[in-house]
Order: C-alpha cells, then sequence, then structure tokens
C-alpha cells in the first residue's frame, strides 16, 4: 500500500516538489523501512524530522478501522519523511536562488 503511494505521489511531483509521510519509528514499525520503499520508486530522502503534535494545530489522528475506529490513540515517536524527486545535492545546485 505504502509503495504504491510513493509510485503515484512520485508521478505528481514537480521538479521541486516534496513528498511528506509521518510514520511511527518505534518496533514494529520501524521494519516498513519507509525510505527504503520511496528509493525503490525513484524518491530520494531529503530529511528527516522527528514529529511533534504541536507543530500541526488542529491535528487529530484516528484509528483506521473497526469498532472504536472514531478514537484517537497515543502517537509514540514518530518522524516525517521528506522525499523528492532529485537527491538534495541536485536540487540546491538547481536552485535559482
Amino acid at each position: 500500500m505504502v509503495r504504491g503511494f510513493f509510485e503515484n505521489a512520485r508521478e505528481m511531483l514537480t521538479r521541486v516538489g516534496e513528498i511528506h509521510v509521518t510514520h511511527k519509528t518505534s518496533n514494529p514499525f520501524s521494519n516498513w523501512n519507509i525510505v527504503k520503499l520511496a528509493e525503490e520508486v525513484g524518491l530520494y530522502l531529503v530529511e528527516e524530522a522527528p514529529f511533534t503534535r504541536a507543530d500541526y494545530p488542529g491535528y487529530l489522528n484516528k484509528k483506521g478501522s473497526g469498532r472504536k475506529c472514531n478514537r484517537t490513540f497515543r502517537v509514540g515517536k514518530c518522524s516525517t519523511y521528506k522525499f523528492a524527486k532529485l537527491p538534495l545535492e541536485l536540487l540546491v545546485l538547481d536552485s535559482p536562488y
């Protein structure tokens, strides 16, 4: 599912656009290998930043399905991964600034 998202999102990116994905980094979620999945479809990691809920006013997470799908859950340790079509070095060299 995540790989399919990356494939489709990559097609929509402009030359300097980014895809941001926030994902849990603790076990077992770290086994998803988010960076590797992105690299497999030609995306490059620009930055991995710790996710801080306070940076997103109004953020409210919900469970995905089931009887309690309208309830929130403990976010825990997460990172926001930022990906681009080009490696960061090329984006900087190609920048008009």
